[in-house]
């Protein structure tokens, strides 16, 4: 268990120090001359950039402090940049969310979440001219892909609805890991890179969370339809720093929850696939942690 956390943060130290489209800036104390927004790259980096960019400017009027979105290479690089300070707040799904309370401790503070996010989904997608029906369990789906040489793609390895929740579902389901049942099982590294390689026949099968599927184009969905959804589970956050003092950060949990009252905030909850951001609490996450820290492989 020992190993399998130090590995964690060494691969958060190293390879989170790989960031695009900006640099960071460096740690301030609270009440910072500007605010640093990032989050975990599971979609394309344009539409991340415009989106979380509407997010930051509500913020921005909201509390009145210069607020900037800064695009990171990896899930890894988030959690690196909220702690070591060189962003101030972060959008984790729950895996990242476990890996920055394993770095940062009682530092980390959870602060809103989707309404979406207390029940969330993902889905089990097939490539449409490989004739694989929707099934009702995982089950049943591990008895259909018998020898029939299928191959599956998951997302990034540290994402919670695109590998870490199907996994685990269809494992406990099938009685049976991905690897013993399909021909290859991959990591596409992002919730459209999956769709896209599912729709194209790249892979015959794939998982994903559901604003990224519910998003798409009708184009893309009627190559890669959905044959199972999973049962709900609890999945991403905006996470950030007590450093930041409770002052600022209450004003920044008000900003979040006040999102679907401005235009921008309104749009890029539309991009969210939600109605409103709501109170979160680090609570909701902890089994999240006791889960990595049991041992299972979340990779890098």
């Amino acid at each position: 268990m020992k190993r399998i956390i130090l590995s964690a943060m060494i691969m958060i130290w190293t390879l989170g120090l790989v960031v695009t489209g900006s640099t960071l800036p460096a740690f301030t104390a609270e009440r910072p001359s500007k605010l640093v927004m990032t989050a975990i790259p599971d979609d394309s980096a344009e539409n991340m950039r415009e989106f979380f960019g509407l997010i930051t400017q509500h913020i921005e009027n909201k509390v009145g402090i210069p607020t900037e979105y800064v695009h990171v290479a990896n899930y890894a690089a988030s959690v690196t940049a909220l702690a070591t300070g060189q962003a101030d707040l972060a959008w984790f799904g729950a895996v990242t969310t476990a890996q920055a309370y394993i770095v940062m401790g009682d530092e980390l503070e959870v602060i809103a979440a989707r309404d979406i996010d207390k029940e969330f989904i993902g889905y089990f997608i097939a490539n449409a001219d490989a004739g694989i029906p929707p099934v009702n369990d995982l089950k049943e789906l591990a008895e259909l892909a018998q020898d029939k040489n299928w191959t599956f793609t998951f997302g990034s390895k540290s994402s919670t609805s695109s590998h870490m929740m199907p996994r685990s579902f269809f494992t406990d389901q099938s009685g049976q890991n991905p690897e013993e049942v399909f021909r290859t099982v991959a990591y596409s590294g992002s919730h459209d890179v999956v769709l896209q390689k599912v729709a194209n026949g790249e892979f015959h099968i794939g998982a994903l969370g559901q604003p990224p599927y519910d998003r798409a184009s009708d184009e893309l969905k009627l190559k890669a339809p959905i044959i199972y959804t999973t049962p709900k589970f609890t999945n991403y956050n905006f996470s950030t720093r007590k450093a930041l003092g409770s002052e600022l950060i209450g004003q920044i949990h008000a900003a979040l929850l006040s999102l679907h009252e401005s235009p921008e905030g309104q749009k890029a909850l539309g991009y969210l696939k939600s109605k409103q951001f709501v109170d979160a609490d680090m609570s909701e996450w902890m089994g999240y942690v006791d889960l990595i820290k049991s041992g299972v492989d979340i990779g890098g």
